[in-house]
This record gives structure tokens, C-alpha cells and sequence, in this order.
């Protein structure tokens, strides 16, 4: 997720939109999303020299765009037919295993691993990045002969990362900023996407739903995680999309680092929102930030729930149920982190049997998740739109 699109992609991009929206008007059921997220592209919430849209036409185009971040543009896993080796000792390496993200991935890792006959330890890196160096060096001296970075950013690690590609071991990264010359090989999303385009694709899902819930005139509380590259990505997509509508505008940022999680970035809500009664619109930089982290709470506690758009994170367990419970998000942007995990297994699987690394993805798209729209059951986290276990099995010869 470069910094930014190519004028050329951009261009593309807008003319697929209006195609979509001509296609629209004349009778089509549903809007296809393109593949950096979301309904639309540009502002096309203007209303254009010399003139206006009426109500009924604005209305039909948010209408529209709710119904592309709806659909979704989820793909089942692509990658080569090969058969990995049994019996190898794989390490993951984790941000910190205290949030649910990191569990559901680490989870979904060690059922992949399973299937392939694979013994997998998680090691908890607790948001330290000594911890996280040592944990790598102490999976390289132990004999591990694959290892997954998860959530963490090459940077931290590096001399890690230097003696695994000395010792020709194999690094796995999922959302992991990776250092140049590269160390690492990504997990990729659908239509090949790498995390950095993929967040920031993210982002304008989470951004297209506020904008389009408020008819254009949103105006936004955002929180940015600025010490990790995948939330700093997410959030060049906020400032983009939000952008290209004339009557959007973020109002406040209640940006924060890992470090204040808790008690710390709930006065930053809290904050945020009395410096901005006009807000009409939340996002999350992801759930346990509105749960955990506070950002529920200080909703609840500004007693403006029912007037603002809160758009949460992946989908988590908690989250959902904030979800169902109207206690301080309203929707989520679909990310079940266990796919991403077992794509950082067919990377290595791959290396494992001789294969390109990276010649694969996950399939994971966008895909906007309220009620009455692609919300799972209670008690249970986001859903995948697509069967990808069955599929890396059959990937893997399993089946």
C-alpha cells in the first residue's frame, strides 16, 4: 500500500466508477467495488459547475455506494498445487498476543500447520521490541525452519531478519513493513494486493460507509495508530477518500501510540469529542481500540451514540457484539485475520517446496459488515465470504 496510487491508476479507477454508475441507472442490482476498496473513487458527491443533485439522486448514489462496500470483493486463495513436507518446526513471532487479531491469526496458524504435519510455537512479543528481537533470535537458535513475523515491521528486527536470510530460513510477514533490500515475503490480499495498498484500501471502506451513511456531509473523528506502518497506511486512506468529497471533513484525529492504550487514549476520545460537537461520524483505527482501548466508552459517556456513525474495526468477537448491543459501533470492516494467517503458512509452504514465496494470495477483500448485512451470529467473529479452508487444502493436496 504505497503511498499513493499512480495518476494512471487513479484515472482507471474513476472511469470504472462511472461506468459502474451508468450501469446503475439504468436498472443494475448491485455496484462493484474496485480493488482499492470500497464503492467509488472520486468525489462524485459534487454537485458539479452550475448546478445541483436533487435529494432523491443524492440519496440513490450513497444507496449505491453502500451496496458496493456490501457486496464485498473477497476472491477465494490463488496459488500453485504443491505438496509441502511434513515434520517442519515453524515460529511465529507476534505483535502481542493480548489482542484478538493476533489470537484468531495465531489460531488459524497453528490449524494449518496441523494439517500439514507441522509443529508451530507462537511467541508473545507483548508490544516490546526488544522482547520481539529476542523472541526471533531465540526461534532461530532453537532450529526453527520457517518463521512468521505478525504485526511487526521489519525495522525493530533487522539483525533478527539478517541471521534467518543468513541461514537460509524463510520469514513469513503478515501487515509487516519490510526493509529494503527485502528480508521478508508478505502475505498478499486479493488481486495481489501488498498490506501497505491493502490498508490503505481498508481505510477507504471504513471512510466510503461514514461518508455514505451521512449523505457526503460527514464530519469525522478518526484514530490513528502512528507508530505501526499497516495504521499509518489505513490512514493515508481516511485523509484520501475523505478528500474527494467537497462536504467531508476529519475534524479530529485522536491519534495515539501503543504505549497509551487504555485509560490514555480514552482521553483522547474524550477529547475529541467535546472539541467536536458538530461530528457526525467515528472510525476506529480497529476494535480493541473502541473496546479495550476505550473508545466505546467515551461514546457511551457523551450520550451521542444514536447522532453519530461509528464505524469500528476487522470484526472481533467484542467488536460484533458492540455491533449487536448499539454500545459504540456500528459496523465493521471485515478482516478475519485467521485467512491472513493461513496465507503466511502457504508462503512458507511454498518456500518450503521450492516454489516463489509470494506466488499466491489470500483473496482477502473489502467487505462492510452492520445488521442486516453480512453481521455473523452472536458470540462469533467476521466471516470470510469464501470457504478458504477448503481451498488451501485443496492448495496443499489435502483433499
Amino acid at each position: 500500500m504505497m503511498r499513493s496510487h499512480s495518476p494512471r491508476f487513479l484515472a482507471a479507477l474513476a472511469a470504472m466508477v462511472l461506468l459502474g454508475l451508468l450501469v446503475a441507472a439504468c436498472g443494475s442490482s448491485s455496484s462493484s467495488s474496485s480493488s482499492s476498496g470500497g464503492s467509488t473513487a472520486a468525489g462524485e458527491g459534487s454537485s458539479g459547475e452550475g448546478g445541483g443533485e436533487s435529494g432523491g439522486a443524492s440519496s440513490a448514489k450513497y444507496e449505491q455506494m453502500l451496496q458496493g462496500l456490501w457486496k464485498g470483493t473477497y476472491t477465494l486463495p490463488e496459488g500453485p498445487k504443491i505438496k509441502p513436507p511434513s515434520g517442519k518446526d515453524v515460529w511465529v513471532i507476534s505483535l502481542g498476543q493480548s489482542i484478538e487479531t493476533a489470537q484468531n491469526a495465531s489460531r488459524a496458524m497453528t490449524e494449518a500447520a496441523e494439517s500439514l504435519g507441522w509443529k508451530l510455537t507462537v511467541f508473545d512479543g507483548k508490544f516490546e521490541s526488544a522482547r520481539q528481537l529476542s523472541g526471533l533470535e531465540q526461534a532461530i537458535n532453537e532450529g526453527a525452519e520457517g518463521i512468521v513475523l505478525l504485526y511487526i515491521d521489519c525495522g525493530p528486527v533487522k539483525t533478527g531478519l539478517l541471521k534467518a536470510k543468513e541461514q537460509g530460513i524463510p520469514v513469513a510477514g503478515i501487515e509487516s513493513k519490510d526493509c529494503e533490500p527485502s528480508l521478508e515475503t508478505n502475505a498478499k490480499f486479493v488481486e495481489n494486493l501488498g498490506f501497505e495498498e491493502f490498508e490503505e484500501g481498508w481505510g477507504r471502506t471504513q471512510m466510503e460507509w461514514v461518508i455514505a451513511k451521512n449523505e457526503g456531509d460527514a464530519k469525522v473523528i478518526v484514530n490513528e495508530e502512528s507508530d505501526l506502518q499497516t495504521t499509518r497506511s489505513q490512514a493515508i486512506g481516511w485523509k484520501d477518500t475523505c478528500a474527494e468529497f467537497p462536504e467531508c471533513e476529519i475534524v479530529a484525529n485522536a491519534s495515539f501510540v501503543g504505549t497509551e492504550f487504555g485509560p490514555p487514549l480514552q482521553q483522547k476520545f474524550e477529547q475529541a469529542l467535546n472539541s467536536n460537537p458538530d461530528a457526525n461520524g467515528f472510525i476506529a483505527t480497529y476494535d480493541a481500540a473502541m473496546t479495550s482501548g476505550g473508545g466505546g466508552a467515551a461514546l457511551r459517556a457523551s450520550g451521542r451514540l444514536p447522532e453519530i456513525h461509528v464505524m469500528g474495526g476487522e470484526g472481533s468477537k467484542q467488536g460484533i457484539e458492540m455491533i449487536y448491543n448499539e454500545s459504540g459501533i456500528d459496523a465493521c470492516a471485515g478482516l478475519p485475520t485467521e485467512l491472513t494467517g493461513y496465507e503466511a503458512i502457504a508462503v512458507l509452504a511454498r518456500a518450503f517446496s521450492g516454489k516463489e514465496p509470494g506466488d499466491g494470495n489470500s483473496g482477502l477483500g473489502f467487505q462492510v459488515c452492520e445488521k442486516g448485512h453480512n453481521l455473523p451470529p452472536k458470540g462469533q467473529i467476521y466471516q470470510a465470504p469464501v470457504d478458504y479452508v477448503k481451498a488451501y487444502e485443496e492448495m496443499w493436496g489435502l483433499k
